[in-house]
């Protein structure tokens, strides 16, 4: 990825970021409003992944998550104005040198939703009124690159999903792969495991063959509902805070998800700091975590049903 020029580029929106300071106490409330523990927006203002720093009008939820080999995933909720927010973000891709549009596999940034009213809550051209998956937003905004070598593939996705009254949120991704084949170390499997609450993850989002649906474990609670996934034949992200010990709570969505018919797993791997559960299905698509340590603690659960 071509960086030494275009990441320069980004400390000129220092000024930006300053100012953000000033008012960013002020957003947090605006944004997470005051639904009590856990937050939904924990900062509003600085940098977030590969040179990209929050756009004014947004929030980062929860914590920026490892991606794949080498990149970064970002959930954001918007207060407004998704489409600005999103052509924001859209336009520091284009600044850092990332290939949205390009003639190597991106396409054109673009929003789009119904045009009959504001009582149909889908998302996107192809979404029906009996497609539960994405009745909840009226918008999706989609921009995606891909560069390739000889030795790396470059990859990026900023995801839009807006609501009735503009707000909404963006999921923005970015990845290297190379040729060489990531280390992640197995970590020790014995230890408290945290036990499945009564409450599903996402009941209304997850595919009907996943059995025995996956639950809350203890020790955990979403930050916010569950968002469709940009995969193929759907699936959900979801951003859940550590309100215990992380390690427990990785213990506890890998039994799940190895519990759940035609899923398989190598066990937990990474390092203490960025524990992660990697688990597939043949045919089935893949199930995943990522944990990131700190105070407080995340986890990000993946769903992709390709």
């Amino acid at each position: 990825m071509r960086r030494s020029d275009q990441v320069s580029g980004a400390t000129s929106r220092g000024a930006r970021a300053a100012r953000e300071l000033i008012v960013g106490a002020a957003l947090v409330l605006a944004l997470a409003g005051c639904s009590g523990s856990p937050e939904e927006v924990v900062r509003t203002s600085g940098a977030l992944a590969d040179g990209f720093e929050i756009e004014p009008g947004s929030g980062l939820v929860g914590a920026v998550f490892p991606r794949g080999a080498a990149g970064q995933l970002a959930v954001l909720r918007v207060d407004g104005d998704l489409p600005r927010v999103f052509e924001g973000y859209v336009r520091q891709a284009e600044e850092l040198g990332y290939p949205v549009g390009s003639e190597g596999g991106g396409v054109d940034a673009e929003c789009s939703g119904p045009d009959d009213g504001e009582d149909d809550q889908i998302v996107g051209d192809d979404a029906t009124e009996d497609d539960p998956v994405e009745g909840r937003f009226r918008t999706e905004c989609a921009a995606s690159g891909l560069e390739m070598s000889e030795s790396e593939v470059s990859v990026l996705s900023v995801r839009g999903l807006g609501e009735a009254d503009g707000t909404g949120y963006i999921v923005l991704e970015t990845d290297q792969h190379s040729n060489e084949v990531p280390e992640r170390p197995a970590l020790a499997a014995e230890g408290p495991v945290a036990s499945p609450t009564d409450d599903e993850l996402a009941p209304d989002l997850a595919p009907s063959t996943d059995v025995p649906p996956l639950h809350i474990v203890e020790g955990s609670e979403l930050v916010t509902d569950p968002l469709p996934s940009g995969c193929t034949t759907g699936g959900y992200v979801a951003v859940l805070e550590v309100t215990g010990e992380l390690m427990p709570v990785m213990r506890g969505y890998l039994e799940q998800f190895t519990d759940t018919t035609g899923f398989t797993s190598e066990g937990l791997v990474g390092d203490d700091e960025e524990p992660r559960v990697i688990a597939e299905a043949a045919g089935g698509g893949s199930l995943n975590a990522l944990g990131v340590a700190g105070d407080p603690s995340y986890v990000l659960i993946e769903r992709c049903n390709d």
